[in-house]
């Protein structure tokens, strides 16, 4: 467990039980890592102090790797100098290749190489031409690197820099992909070479001593194509990410994301970001670096756990992996900061295990639904976790760093952004056909509306014609049959009234504006509520003498309305009552109130219904689960429904404590007609208060 700097030694004792029990975690994860790790090291192998030759002379490309001849010591506490590094002997330095780093630290790392300038290179010089050497150090995203040369003749130290994507570059730095600085001249003889690491990234270090032309040649190589591949990503991932918002497809939109999110580490990574950005400000390596790690776990956790519909699976895991995404988004604050040791320390080990989870839940999504394309995904995302699983026990310390396995992470990230382009190249096809497919059956749906919207006219106006016959025979008649009676006389009105109503009902319905619209075309008229139920209640009372119907309400309350359909949607809730209540008294009440709306209340009697029904039993074809032995479509609530919602109202539902339903009709307030019948009706009560009284009466 490595410790914060300026942690005090009291606070470490607490966390010790967690450390141990971190590190047991950590070891079992990485033990089958770490046998199949042994097996990939390669390379010749160099005990930590071994005498490096430096003899550049007469060579146009000249190439020298450090990494052989470094021996690496930890400095937990901070107090070597340099002085007791170049002294130490060697066996107490740990050889830095095929050996575990020290991971993520705050620990100091120091590290050093012995080596001989020959004769031959006496001042690093040949006789025809100059020869400059420079010292180029990487990863690139090493904090805070000091390096000293020490001289085993002169028995001091003759040069001395400070390096690092934090330092700004000063007269020996080069402008490079890596951190590199030109080298002094040396004279024959031994020499050391240390180096002093202190950084929040993981503690890997590779050392090479080249000449100008080398430097040239290498870096500018690499600099094309790590710039190439840097903006093929970006367009990719724009292109990715902007079709997923074009056609609204969740997996592409994050696949997008996890693109771009690469192409941002990448920059880190490939020293783009050292190069470009860092003389800008300081620290925007390590910014890219870190919102990139953070930006690319959070996007790839979501792209698979959409991609394999998890929230079908388990609800509760698919928010878990959404909350953990989120928090890995949010780790991104910590690249600048010294608390990015943890956070590569503990989440990256961490994420490990959720990709291993997510291999799990790919299984099992493919054990449930054996199809082609999952297996295709198992292999896609299989084979990335392995290496990944790989390169991040290397990254922590738990296994070597070897060539292998630093290459092994791009070219698992290449495989993987190839083999989930293929995948989301054959998803957009297949939701080309789907969205083919669906405006093929959309255009199909819209020609069958045009034909039922020309028939439903047609039936219209062959409804309105005989349904004129009936008003002006039934006029005739009236007109005929003289004093034949009242009882005649009412039947004959009651045909004409009936006849004029659905003769309105067909021209609100099956007009061409309703059917187009989807919405009533209201004829609005000021209506006086108590006198508009009472005719409602008149006409049910004449025609079923089965259902009890009172009114009950304020003779002033008044409202703007179309009469037809109003008088069809109370009629319908009425009726509802009269099918599902037999027997049982219905009450009608009207009132207003100071908010400017209008109350009217539909009161049954009977057994009333369940919640599930009362939620959703104003739905278009709908019936109760009491609906059996009744008849009837569904529609009468639902049309009422709609009917008050065109009037700018709300209808609601509620159930009684002993029984029975309550249906609700709340209507926009006709206030100033409302005012003036209370004013008149006042008048009216007052004058007939005033009238003087007959002598003699009493």
């Amino acid at each position: 467990m490595h410790w914060p700097v300026g942690l005090p030694e009291q606070d470490r004792t607490g966390f010790t039980g967690f450390a141990a029990f971190w590190h047991g975690m950590r070891g079992l994860m990485f033990a089958v890592i770490a046998c199949i790790v042994f097996v990939t090291i390669t390379g010749p192998l160099h005990a930590a102090g071994a005498q490096l030759i430096v003899s550049p002379s007469g060579q146009s490309n000249y190439d020298l790797s450090l990494d052989h001849y470094l021996g690496r010591l930890t400095d937990p506490d901070g107090v070597l100098s340099f002085s007791d590094v170049v002294r130490r002997p060697d066996q107490d330095f740990q050889p830095v290749v095929d050996t575990p780093s020290p991971g993520y630290t705050h620990d100091i790392i120091w590290y050093r190489a012995n080596f001989q300038v020959d004769a031959a290179s006496s001042g690093i010089k040949t006789s025809s031409h100059d020869m400059r050497l420079f010292l180029e150090i990487s990863p690139p995203y090493l904090d805070r690197i000091n390096v000293a040369i020490f001289s085993v003749r002169d028995q001091n130290f003759i040069w001395r820099t400070l390096l690092g994507d934090n330092i700004p570059a000063n007269d020996s730095t080069v402008k490079s992909r890596h951190i590199t600085t030109r080298l002094p001249d040396l004279v024959p003889g031994k020499y050391s070479m240390v180096f002093r690491v202190e950084t929040t990234s993981t503690q890997t270090l590779s050392a090479n001593i080249r000449n100008d032309s080398t430097l040239m040649t290498k870096g500018g190589r690499t600099l094309v194509l790590s710039g190439v591949a840097v903006g093929a990503l970006l367009v990719i991932g724009v292109v990715y990410l902007g079709g997923g918002m074009l056609i609204r497809d969740i997996s592409l939109l994050w696949y997008g994301a996890y693109v771009l999110s690469i192409a941002i580490l990448g920059i880190g990574l490939s020293g783009l970001g050292l190069l470009l950005l860092q003389p800008l400000w300081t620290p925007a390596n390590d910014l890219v670096t870190g919102v990139g790690t953070a930006f690319s776990i959070a996007c790839s956790t979501m792209m698979w756990v959409t991609v394999i519909n998890l929230r079908q699976l388990n609800a509760r895991l698919h928010r878990a992996y959404c909350i953990y995404s989120t928090i890995a988004a949010l780790m991104a604050v910590t690249s600048t900061t010294p608390y990015y040791s943890e956070f590569g320390q503990y989440f990256l080990s961490f994420h490990l295990l959720v990709l291993f989870s997510m291999f799990g839940c790919l299984i099992y999504r493919l054990w449930r639904s054996p199809q082609g394309v999952y297996f295709f995904y198992l292999f896609t995302l299989g084979i990335p976790s392995f290496a990944a699983a790989i390169y991040v026990a290397s990254l922590v310390g738990l296994a070597p760093s070897t060539p292998l396995i630093q290459a092994i992470y791009p070219l698992s990230t290449i495989f993987h952004l190839l083999m989930m382009g293929i995948a989301m190249a054959y998803r957009t096809s297949h939701l080309e056909h789907a969205r083919i497919a669906a405006q093929s059956r959309r255009h199909r749906t819209r020609q069958l509306a045009d034909e039922q919207r020309e028939f439903i006219t047609m039936l219209g106006h062959e409804f309105r014609t005989p349904l004129a016959i009936i008003q002006r025979s039934a006029e005739l008649i009236s007109l005929h049959i003289g004093d034949a009676g009242d009882g005649i006389a009412d039947r004959m009105v009651r045909i004409r009234s009936h006849a004029g109503q659905l003769s309105g009902l067909v021209d609100v319905f099956l007009t061409k504006d309703t059917l187009d619209r989807g919405a009533f075309k209201l004829n609005l008229v000021p209506i006086n509520l108590q006198v508009f139920l009472s005719e409602i209640v008149s006409s049910v009372d004449q025609d079923s003498t089965r259902l009890d119907v009172t009114l009950h309400g304020d003779a002033d309350t008044a409202i703007h309305a179309d009469p037809t359909l109003l008088h069809l949607a109370i009629i319908n809730v009425v009726e509802n009552a009269r099918k599902y209540a037999p027997g049982s008294p219905v009450s009608i009440d009207c009132s207003h109130r100071g908010d400017g709306f209008a109350y009217i209340h539909v009161v049954d009697h009977g057994p009333g219904m369940n919640e599930e029904d009362l939620a959703q039993v104003s739905l278009a074809f709908y019936r109760g689960k009491t609906s059996d032995g009744t008849r009837g479509v569904g529609l009468g609530l639902h049309i009422a429904n709609r009917i008050i919602e065109a009037h700018g109202g709300t209808m609601t539902m509620s159930i009684g404590e002993k029984g029975g339903t309550t249906v609700i009709f709340k209507l926009p307030l006709d206030r100033e007609t409302t005012i003036y019948n209370i004013r008149h009706r006042n008048t009216y009560r007052l004058a007939s208060n005033r009238v003087p009284r007959k002598k003699g009466a009493e």
